[in-house]
């Protein structure tokens, strides 16, 4: 069957709802609310500097003082809007905007860190296409990621303290979001600093030992996982992990990641790309598993349902995907 480009995006390719929900909600259509201004006034030594110049200052400026100064004064709103990059994510990703200053970290990023993950593709964990923005790392990372790799996972700061031996003061240093279960951090963030602290992680495991007589058995195996997280990009697909299937269930998985759309550069597009899924991916991996065939065999065999792809890398991967043809001559159309 030779398959059409617009049959491929239309019947094939969805945006699968169990997948978007298991991240925080976002409404992607959210514009931002237009600004008061307190007063018409200059900005004093800024405005001397030529435009170019100003510009290139306020894209390093972290979001919280971008958008005080767009308050305060008539001239700093009409720089801060005219700013290509802070113009770019509010026309694409206001969202994003939204959810920073709920979760309490719109202080942590500049516009020009936003702008860079805006214009990547990758997961900043296996290399894969990353429809989701990581907050507390502002880097992309994939659906499979955010629940295989522990590096990813979010951690309660109080577990960081007990799990890596870290004091009250110490965790203040820790990129902090805050969520409905309480504060919440990185497993990475707060392994990296542990390392800062301890120094070896076998140091750590002689003065802070996990000790079973201390520990309920589900809280010593979620620390022992929280230890061994892996600061590097993934050697390999995180399904193809031999210990994937038997790690303790993350509960927070997903309460730090919001999808976030992408521009890819040479490619000819003025519209980002949000993701697209497969369902052909989704029918061949339920066939399979019909057939009790072991998740890890599966997995090789056919890519993850939950995997997403950019428009370019989904057209070709259409080519070889094995319920491809069969999925489009259902005429399925829509989100699933």
């Amino acid at each position: 069957m030779d398959l059409q480009d617009d049959d491929i995006f239309l019947h094939l390719s969805h945006r699968p709802r169990h997948i978007l929900n298991g991240v925080i909600s976002v409404d992607e259509s959210t514009e931002l609310a237009s600004t008061t201004i307190q007063r018409d006034s200059l900005l004093g030594r800024l405005d001397k500097l030529p435009l170019e110049v100003l510009h290139e200052f306020l894209s390093y400026l972290d979001l919280q003082s971008l958008w005080r100064l767009s308050r305060v004064f008539l001239r700093g709103k009409a720089v801060v809007e005219f700013l290509h990059e802070y113009r770019k994510l509010a026309k694409f990703a206001a969202h994003t905007f939204k959810i920073l200053k709920q979760a309490r970290i719109v202080g942590l990023y500049s516009v020009s860190t936003l702008y860079a993950a805006f214009y990547s593709k990758r997961c900043i964990s296996c290399g894969a296409y990353g429809a989701f923005l990581f907050l507390l790392s502002a880097k992309r990372c994939c659906f499979a990621c955010l629940v295989d790799n522990q590096s990813l996972w979010m951690i309660l700061l109080l577990l960081v303290r007990e799990c890596f031996g870290l004091t009250k003061q110490q965790v203040k240093a820790l990129p902090v979001m805050w969520s409905i279960p309480g504060k919440l951090s990185s497993v990475k963030a707060a392994k990296e600093l542990a390392l800062k602290v301890h120094r070896l992680l076998e140091e750590l495991a002689t003065i802070y030992p996990l000790d079973s007589w201390n520990l309920p058995t589900h809280k010593m195996d979620k620390f022992i996982w929280y230890r061994q997280a892996p600061l590097d990009l993934l050697s390999q697909d995180p399904l193809t992990i031999p210990d994937a299937n038997i790690r303790p269930l993350d509960e927070f998985c997903g309460m730090g990641s919001i999808p976030f759309p992408s521009l890819l550069s040479g490619r000819g597009s003025t519209e980002p790309e949000q993701g697209l899924w497969c369902r052909g991916c989704e029918f061949t991996y339920k066939e399979c598993a019909i057939e009790e065939m072991d998740y890890i065999t599966l997995s090789r065999l056919v890519p993850p349902y939950y995997r997403a792809w950019s428009k370019a890398d989904f057209l070709q991967h259409a080519k070889h995907c094995h319920s491809a043809a069969a999925v489009i001559s259902q005429k399925w159309i829509g989100s699933t």
